[in-house]
């Protein structure tokens, strides 16, 4: 081997090194940060009043929602979120989702969004609401409630959904290692036209020592073990109601939302 290629092949393999040396200094420093801490004991809750139009729900100091989603691959116009006096579980309004078939394309949401949120690795999530979801369709594929962490890429979370059959479900939503929770053999479809308590309690792990249950009008439809955290260091600082996705390819979907209480502690 003439002296240059042995230089060049030298330098090649130095090169080398120092990569392989600088991904393994990289990789400790990554396992060696500190975990989140966790927040402190806090309740929100809305049930949509004291709001003239959909704008009052944000106000500057963040102390309500923070945003919506109202998107179609037809058009934003085919979706709707608004406040609504036309189905209310109480007060004096509730709010309304529309959400237009899916198109293969363009994922159709309609939806509202609370962010600044702090679910860490330990904690426990807890969250109630009233929904109501029109009949006279099928609504399989329906997303109605997603958790996310909008530090990863597609914003990981674990999800509720009505599978085919119309029976919650729950995946780890765009995370590749979490496994889908299904409804308990022979628990009820999600209900249509009337108000349905939904309640969630999530106790967050990447591992397999993590829980969701989820009760349907007092009745436990899912009690599942496994992962609810996409990875130990995630925070989940997003929640999403509604129609957070419309998976349906056939038929557009209207529900109907109230009474939202979202906690780190156990509610009464």
């Amino acid at each position: 081997m003439s002296t240059g290629i042995l230089s060049r092949t030298r330098r090649r393999l130095a090169g080398a090194g120092l990569l392989v040396v600088a991904a393994a200094a990289g990789w400790q420093f990554w396992i060696a940060r500190p975990f989140p801490a966790a927040a402190p004991a806090f309740v929100f809750r809305d049930g949509f009043e004291h709001a003239v139009k959909m704008e009052d729900l944000f106000p500057r100091d963040f102390s309500r929602w923070h945003g919506w989603q109202r998107e179609a691959g037809t058009g934003a116009t085919a979706n709707e979120v608004a406040l609504t006096t036309e189905r209310v579980h109480s007060g004096a309004q509730a709010l309304k989702c529309v959400a237009a078939p899916y198109d293969g394309h363009t994922a159709s949401k309609a939806d509202i969004e609370r962010g600044r949120l702090r679910f860490v690795k330990g904690d426990d999530v807890w969250f109630r609401g009233s929904y109501w979801l029109k009949g006279g369709t099928d609504a399989s594929l329906i997303f109605i409630w997603d958790l996310e962490s909008t530090e990863w890429r597609n914003s990981p979370g674990r999800r509720l959904y009505l599978q085919n059959g119309e029976t919650l479900a729950s995946d780890l939503g765009k995370w590749w290692s979490g496994k889908t929770f299904r409804a308990a053999r022979g628990a009820p479809k999600f209900p249509k036209e009337r108000w349905v308590e939904l309640r969630v309690h999530l106790f967050l792990s990447e591992n397999n020592d993590g829980r969701m249950e989820v009760w349907q009008d007092g009745t436990k439809v899912i009690d599942a073990i496994g992962k609810t955290l996409p990875t130990a260091r995630t925070i989940y600082n997003r929640l999403q109601v509604g129609l957070t996705a419309n998976g349906n390819r056939t038929h557009p979907q209207t529900l109907f939302v109230d009474d939202i209480v979202l906690s780190n502690r156990p509610l009464e």
